[in-house]
């Protein structure tokens, strides 16, 4: 298996990079998360990877940490979750905020993830709420109780899953406040970036 590749940013997209190293382009299959995190064209990365050969097809898909590879592994287990859903995931939350999602049992938030439907869901928080106990942990924070309301509230304004978890996470200083304040703290955040 290619554990990582350490080279220059060729191309990338919004859910790819190409990575030249030593003139050979590698074409790696990525989160939003970690295409946003390596850097403009022609900066050097280093992108942990993990090969999977799906119908024949080899697909190398690319991470920025050692992490988040980890954790796409642990979705990629759990029946009716395919690499391009686990990417969603990915793309969507972080791996702390997703494992805390999933910890809380908050299908809810999980649902709203492209591809993602209220019983893989269920299945998710059933199946990896013992693996990714240490991805909750290990993060700085975890989304916080009610934080999937605030979260769904934003995206039904027209929000985008990763920009209405930045204003969820802006607005956790306010936690106690009712989830109306909370809205317009996050609203006023996502408005001023």
């Amino acid at each position: 298996m290619i554990d990582f590749l350490d080279g220059v940013v060729a191309s990338r997209g919004p859910d790819y990079v190409v990575l030249d190293v030593s003139g050979i382009g590698f074409l790696l299959k990525t989160s939003a998360q970690t295409a946003d995190s390596v850097g403009a064209v022609g900066a050097t990365a280093l992108v942990h990877t993990c090969l999977l050969v799906r119908d024949e097809q080899p697909v190398l898909f690319g991470f920025a940490t050692e992490e988040e590879r980890a954790f796409f592994l642990a979705l990629i287990s759990v029946t009716g979750v395919g690499p391009r859903v686990a990417l969603n995931l990915l793309s969507g939350l972080k791996p702390d905020e997703l494992a805390g999602a999933i910890v809380r049992n908050d299908t809810a938030l999980l649902s709203h993830v492209p591809g993602v439907g209220k019983k893989i869901a269920a299945r998710l928080c059933v199946e990896l709420e013992s693996k990714v106990q240490t991805f909750a942990v290990s993060g700085s924070r975890t989304a916080g109780e009610g934080e999937g309301e605030l979260i769904a509230a934003l995206m039904a304004l027209g929000y985008t899953m990763r920009e209405a978890s930045e204003g969820a996470r802006v607005a956790s200083g306010d936690a106690g406040l009712p989830l109306e304040a909370r809205l317009r703290v996050a609203l006023r955040a996502l408005t001023k970036g």
